[in-house]
């Protein structure tokens, strides 16, 4: 689901919001600078505030989303990933944003027998766990990318799902 071109796409975009983020703030700056040596009171009172404001703004709403979200796609590419095997139960309708990325929760009831990734505490906790009922099957809750919902399999669909961390980053459908 996610390649190079995804990373390539993010930092295009981060290129374009410095193309039009930095000579806003080089402007702003030449006009605070000039209002500091010509001691033009009012433009240096309106210029500081707004070179304040532009940066802060350009910053916080459009490079660091994006700079989060590079970061994220460089760690799924590098970082540990596992295999769940079950059926998808649900995709969530509406996005929230988590890592720097809009996603989608997804409901994965696991296949039957698969041992769990959850450490156990102690022997005799792993030996209640063996003779737990066999009809009892785990229910994840995993994260699609809210872009990519379109390749992803419907509801009721067997999957393997290799996922880093709780996003999935790759599917096959079984």
């Amino acid at each position: 689901m996610y390649s190079n071109q995804d990373i390539n796409e993010i930092n295009a975009r981060i290129r374009k919001n410095w193309l039009v983020l930095t000579p806003v703030l080089a402007a702003l700056l030449a006009a605070y600078v000039y209002a500091l040596a010509a001691r033009v009171e009012w433009l240096a009172m309106v210029a500081g505030p707004l070179l304040f404001v532009a940066a802060c703004y350009g910053i916080l709403a459009y490079l660091w989303p994006n700079m989060r979200y590079r970061s994220f796609l460089l760690d799924m590419a590098d970082g540990l990933s596992r295999d769940l095997r079950g059926t998808i139960v649900a995709i969530a309708e509406t996005a929230e944003p988590q890592d720097g990325a809009m996603v989608l929760p997804v409901r994965v009831k696991l296949a039957p027998g698969k041992e769990r990734d959850v450490p156990r505490a102690s022997a005799a906790s792993a030996r209640l766990d063996m003779e737990a009922d066999e009809d009892t099957q785990d229910e994840r809750i995993v994260y699609l990318n809210a872009s990519k919902r379109d390749a992803f399999p419907k509801p009721g669909a067997a999957v393997l799902l290799h996922c880093f961390g709780r996003h999935i980053k790759a599917v096959e459908a079984l």
